[in-house]
């Protein structure tokens, strides 16, 4: 309910006044308020519903665009250097998500069969902007018969995977 009383906040003023305007206009074009009291009561409460289902419908559309973006974070493109750094191994970021210092990433790879397996979990020690360049130190790694250079990552860490850290540790 925070989310909604934080939206409303955020956009009532252009909803009202956009909701007025529509509404002067339809009914200047249709009713004659001066012959009937009660039509104005009905102009109303169809400007009242209007104000609530325009913010309902525009919190909606926002929560769906915010919902998809977090699952946008999940299948992002590396591409590994093989280079092993001093602060870790080298990695060119593919994706259009920047990296920040002390970023804790999941990096997998898709086998033959487009199966995930997963490789490790690292943080973000050094970054090369202007390259896409950042050197992962990884906490947690699994070695890999493949030969590979396209890996995903992954800013989300599930609960199995943050155990597994703790553990090793």
């Amino acid at each position: 309910m925070n989310l909604i009383t934080e939206y409303t906040k955020q956009h009532i003023f252009a909803v009202v006044v956009s909701i007025l305007g529509f509404l002067s206009a339809t009914v200047t074009l249709f009713l004659d308020t001066t012959q009937l009291i009660s039509i104005k009561w009905l102009i109303f409460l169809v400007f009242i519903s209007l104000i609530i289902i325009t913010i309902l419908a525009g919190f909606i559309i926002e929560f769906i665009k915010d919902k998809h973006k977090n699952y946008n974070l999940n299948k992002l493109k590396l591409k590994d250097l093989n280079k092993n750094a001093g602060k870790g191994e080298v990695f060119l970021n593919k994706s259009n998500v920047d990296f920040n210092y002390g970023d804790v990433v999941k990096v997998y790879y898709l086998d033959k069969d487009k199966i995930e397996r997963f490789i490790g979990i690292g943080i973000i020690e050094h970054i090369q902007k202007e390259q896409n360049i950042c050197h992962i130190n990884f906490l947690s790694k699994n070695t890999i018969d493949d030969k590979i250079n396209e890996v995903y990552f992954s800013l989300k860490i599930n609960k199995d995977e943050l155990q597994l850290l703790i553990e090793k540790e």
